[in-house]
């Protein structure tokens, strides 16, 4: 058990609890009862097996004490979580007035607690948290008492992260360091306005596959289906050396993907409302497909009061990582579908993908995966496989895509097979937007100054708009 924060601002034992259970008492004037968050240290066991308990117990502290700072209450915690409460007020002083949204105040929590570096004992980590309202009953009795667990808390929550348990050994403590420590890069590349986005068309097969050998690039460029955001990193000399798909593969790791998913559609977003004759499209983990995480809210408020941006976007689930929850994920999906967002399924045929997820999604595209169109270059049989490969795809989705095309020998394997478009360095080079297109970590959890951050959700303004300037 961990001490929190109390009433009067210093570090305590947690309110007594009864048999594990929690007693909240309820406001007795109000008819409206209190806003409650559970927040949650998912890598706190990770945490204290690589840097130390003492470690662990300092980042859950700096977790109250930060949200203690924006106006919450802690009032119970034990070892990896804690619940706050904000008290109902509004400007009239009615108890009775109706409940705000408290929506944009979860995702505002939720970007400051996760991307905010954490230092302690000159080491730090970058913290996975979760932040979830919860409602509890309001009492049993006149005074107003209940009583509720914490776990069945927890289990009415969002989805949690499906992170891998900690283990012993040296070689394992390695392996997560090295991921942290390129998780802690892009997170300085981020503040520091040195991640970036180029642009690779997706051109139509039957144009490349007649282009002449001398024809120019910008003759193989007409019919674009869209064109993919893909992510170009400037490391300094200390840092690791990052490339997007092992950053990508660490961060899913780690639990942290969302905060780069959450960047570089953030940075889409807004380069289509700026350039309405644009079709793009982004990569969305398998891991960020929860729609209760508290990261995409105010970006799909964006696309829901845009329904022209909405359909000029193309959202590629990769399903490098496992899907930690189908039913979840699926309608995400469908939210996102229904918002008018085309959906791409990348890299099929390779990693987790899961042909049940393939046909409850729908999707409008499908792109195989290069290693397909490099072994039919090479082999018949391969060839024959990667023709079925194409046919089912085709079968699935209205769009198949065949990746990977880096030379004529991919172009002709991938047009025998009957694939509609190809994606490649022979096919398009990618190519960076003018202005550039800078990735940048949210207000929320780029601002140092707790005050920035809303305190009530009756105080709360509607979510903004990111500064323009940037990107």
């Amino acid at each position: 058990m961990v001490d929190i924060l109390n009433n009067s601002g210093q570090y305590g034992p947690p309110p007594a609890v009864g048999n594990g259970r929690l007693a909240m008492r309820a406001t007795r004037k109000s008819a409206v009862p209190p806003t409650h968050f559970l927040i949650e240290l998912y890598n706190r066991d990770h945490l204290a097996t690589v840097y130390g308990e003492e470690f662990a117990v300092a980042a859950l502290c700096a977790l109250q004490r930060r949200v203690g700072g924006w106006g919450g209450l802690v009032v119970a915690a034990d070892a990896w979580r804690f619940l706050v409460t904000l008290p109902r007020r509004t400007e009239r002083g009615d108890d009775n007035a109706p409940a705000a949204d408290t929506q944009p105040l979860v995702e505002r929590w939720q970007l400051a607690l996760n991307a905010a570096p954490f230092m302690h004992a000159a080491r730090r980590a970058l913290l996975v948290v979760g932040v979830d309202r919860v409602a509890l009953g309001v009492g049993r009795n006149e005074a107003g008492e209940g009583l509720c667990p914490l776990r069945q808390i927890e289990c009415r929550s969002g989805a949690v992260p499906e992170l891998a348990p900690p283990q012993c050994g040296w070689a394992w403590r390695f392996d997560y360091q090295s991921d942290m420590a390129a998780a802690l890069a892009f997170h300085r590349a981020l503040s520091q306005r040195r991640a970036s986005l180029v642009f690779q068309p997706i051109v139509c097969a039957r144009r490349l596959a007649a282009k002449p050998k001398g024809a120019s690039e910008r003759t193989s460029l007409s019919g674009q289906l869209y064109q993919e955001a893909l992510l170009r990193l400037s490391m300094l000399r200390d840092e690791p050396d990052l490339s997007p798909g092992g950053l990508v593969a660490a961060l899913e790791r780690l639990g942290l993907v969302c905060l780069l998913d959450r960047a570089v559609l953030s940075a889409v977003i807004r380069r289509l409302e700026t350039h309405p004759g644009l079709r793009l499209g982004c990569n969305l983990s398998a891991m960020s497909l929860a729609p209760d995480q508290g990261w995409w809210s105010g970006l799909l408020d964006r696309l829901r009061t845009q329904p022209t941006v909405a359909a000029r976007l193309t959202l590629e689930i990769t399903e490098t990582a496992a899907l930690p929850d189908f039913e979840r994920a699926v309608a995400f999906v469908r939210q996102l579908k229904s918002l008018g967002c085309q959906i791409a399924v990348d890299d099929f045929g390779s990693g987790h993908t899961r042909l049940d997820f393939v046909r409850a999604i729908e999707p409008t595209i499908i792109k195989i995966s290069g290693e397909w169109v490099e072994a039919a270059t090479v082999s018949r049989a391969a060839t024959d496989q990667l023709q079925r490969l194409g046919g089912l795809a085709a079968a699935l989705s209205s769009h198949v895509v065949a990746e990977g095309i880096g030379s004529q020998e991919h172009v002709a394997a991938a047009y025998v097979a009957g694939v509609d478009w190809m994606q490649g360095v022979v096919a398009a080079a990618p190519v960076p937007a003018r202005p550039r297109v800078v990735l940048a970590l949210p207000r929320e959890a780029a601002a140092d100054d707790a005050s920035q951050v809303p305190t009530h959700p009756d105080a709360l303004p509607r979510m903004r708009r990111e500064p323009a300037g940037i990107g």
